[in-house]
């Protein structure tokens, strides 16, 4: 276990000064220093940058709030909090989404959302926004400059992407409908694999169901749901869109989209942090076939990383602070309401089990 984990971390080291070396160092070559360049800047456009950012942490902590089951669920300023913590767990351990969704569950279901709400919201929120991110990327393509900084290779990448969404949109269709055959494929794999009980693969399977069937139910929560999604991917975008006009072009929406959304498409990969080196490595390019010039392309992207990327790791450090000192703590303090409250949903677990 040790081995094959000490292999993963070599691994995505290696990922990482691979990039580094051969992608991130030679667009550096002659351009100023970040930070001094940012100083630069007038400070209106930094502060409006970091506004965007924070509206889009805020638009994806809204959609938290959106996908929860039951009345368990925290307050916005304690949902923007955990998501503060996850994302700086992401940016900082290698293949990081794993241990960030781990992190995230435990702060939820500390913070008094029961564990199955917290485990099918979490299902359903990062489906539900690498999809909006999929769409947003083909708009990318539809409404950018015909291809011309990916030629063949973009265009198979949309098709990949669409290919991909049509098949989750069409397993989502299945769950509802076919719902015990899913069930019984879930605890069939379940058992093959030995590394989740049957119960709970079923159980997790039905609650997803649920929460398919009550979105269904209800069209105006999920609409909400997509455009918190992808309010969350524009703000993002919009603040690289600052940085790039800061120094000096202005690119068309059609190209930020498709740079956008493709660089967050290969920083879904679990090879480094946050998919450091791997975004810069394939934004800086394709802005550059963009018309970008060389210096304005690494500037705006390494000055919106150290707002995207780098603030919010400290700035997490400080959420996870609160969380403890705050409701975390009144919860270790006062934990007989939490356990009444899950207590009938426990006892019906082991009746049917």
């Amino acid at each position: 276990m040790r081995s094959s984990r000490l292999l993963r971390w070599m691994a995505a080291i290696l990922a990482v000064v691979l990039v580094v070396e051969y992608v991130v160092l030679p667009q550096l070559v002659g351009s100023d220093n970040v930070v001094a360049a940012l100083r630069r800047l007038p400070p209106v456009l930094v502060l409006f940058a970091l506004l965007l950012e924070a509206a889009s942490l805020a638009s994806y902590s809204l959609l938290t709030r959106a996908v929860l089951l039951g009345d368990d669920s925290p307050g916005f300023f304690t949902l923007f909090r955990i998501d503060l913590c996850d994302l700086a767990v992401n940016h900082t351990v290698p293949g990081g989404g794993a241990t960030a969704a781990a992190v995230r569950f435990r702060l939820l279901t500390r913070c008094g959302v029961q564990a199955d709400n917290a485990l099918s919201a979490a299902t359903i929120q990062v489906l539900g926004s690498n999809l909006v991110l999929a769409g947003l990327f083909a708009a990318g393509l539809l409404f950018g400059r015909d291809g011309s900084a990916g030629g063949r290779s973009l265009a198979t990448a949309g098709a990949v992407v669409l290919v991909l969404l049509a098949l989750a949109l069409v397993a989502l269709a299945l769950l509802e409908r076919h719902l015990e055959g899913a069930v019984r494929a879930a605890r069939g794999i379940a058992r093959t694999v030995r590394l989740i009980h049957p119960e709970s693969a079923e159980q997790f399977v039905r609650t997803i169901a649920a929460e398919v069937h009550m979105f269904r139910g209800n069209p105006r929560r999920p609409a909400a749901a997509a455009l918190l999604a992808a309010l969350r991917y524009v703000l993002d975008a919009a603040a690289l869109w600052v940085f790039l006009a800061a120094f000096g072009h202005v690119l068309q929406p059609g190209e930020l989209l498709l740079a956008y959304s493709l660089a967050k498409l290969v920083a879904l990969v679990p090879l480094t942090p946050g998919g450091l080196g791997l975004v810069e490595g394939v934004l800086v390019p394709m802005l550059v076939g963009f018309g970008v010039p060389d210096h304005v392309a690494v500037l705006g992207v390494l000055s919106w990383r150290v707002v995207q990327f780098w603030l919010p790791i400290p700035v997490g450090g400080l959420a996870y602070f609160s969380l403890r000192l705050g409701i975390m703590r009144q919860e270790v303090r006062h934990p007989e309401t939490r356990t009444a409250a899950r207590e009938p949903r426990f006892r019906s677990r082991r009746r049917a089990g």
